[in-house]
């Protein structure tokens, strides 16, 4: 779920792989979509961002990348392959930019947040698999406050972990 500057509001439809839009009041506007590995396509989009200049962030979870559109739904780029290393995914769930533009990634599968920039070149990680202070199990949703701070749900650990910023 995402809401961008003019009040609209961005679902993630799993069930059905695309994206759904509606206005303030709940109307329904657009959607985007459909299911398969193709620019556009998705199987099991999860998390949503919106950034500065309106673009739309999604994680497909199941085809391990980030895909970026402009808020009319039209394919901008993409990044990402399944895999552990630097600007690889296994499962990506939440979204979050900071103030920068930077884009914060949870990915369930390789127990760490990913930071790239707005076009989707890496800039670092951090966290494993465990339950200590830099360790998830299974994180999903993100969300960034106001003074930069990164909230991430560390879901099979049963707590949300507060990290301040480096970038």
């Amino acid at each position: 779920l995402a809401i961008d500057g003019g009040g609209n509001v961005y679902v993630s439809d799993q069930g059905n792989d695309r994206v759904q839009v509606f206005d303030p009041q709940g109307c329904f506007l657009c959607k985007w979509g459909n299911g398969g590995s193709g620019d556009g396509e998705f199987i099991r989009p999860q998390g949503l961002a919106i950034g500065s200049d309106g673009d739309v962030y999604v994680s497909d979870q199941g085809n391990d990348r980030i895909q970026v559109f402009d808020p009319q739904g039209r394919f901008l780029r993409k990044w990402g392959t399944r895999g552990s290393g630097d600007g690889e995914f296994s499962h990506p769930q939440g979204l979050a930019i900071n103030g920068d533009g930077n884009i914060y990634v949870s990915e369930y599968g390789n127990d760490r947040i990913q930071v790239f920039d707005s076009q989707g070149r890496f800039l670092r990680r951090w966290g494993s698999e465990g339950n200590g202070d830099w360790e998830f199990s299974q994180p999903q949703g993100l969300a960034i406050d106001g003074n930069g701070d990164v909230y991430v749900s560390d879901q099979s650990n049963h707590r949300i972990l507060v990290f301040k910023p480096t970038i």
